[in-house]
């Protein structure tokens, strides 16, 4: 949570959202993948938050952002990606190093 920025839902919610509910989403959407293709995002949009889901190899990076926001989808998506790709790098680096 960005410092001085008050969230819209208890903190408990948060947890058990974030836990349980989004892995569910993405997962269920991931469903369509051998017939669509790659999920780029999963976005689910709220009148006052807009809940942004990227799927890493690693991980599920999800941002809440203000509902208006929506051009920087993709540029944020890439970010998330490159993050992705430069762990990838250093684990294989570090790796090599062992050698």
């Amino acid at each position: 949570m960005r410092e001085g920025v008050s969230s819209l839902t208890p903190a408990q919610t948060d947890r058990d959202f974030m836990t349980i509910a989004a892995p569910l989403m993405v997962d269920a959407a991931e469903k369509l993948r051998p017939f669509c293709g790659a999920i780029r995002r999963v976005t689910v949009r709220y009148d006052k938050v807009l809940l942004v889901f990227y799927r890493t190899a690693a991980h599920l990076v999800i941002f809440s952002l203000e509902p208006q926001v929506e051009q920087a989808l993709d540029e944020i998506g890439n970010s998330v990606r490159r993050l992705e790709l430069a762990s990838d790098d250093k684990e294989t680096t570090k790796g090599q190093e062992g050698k």
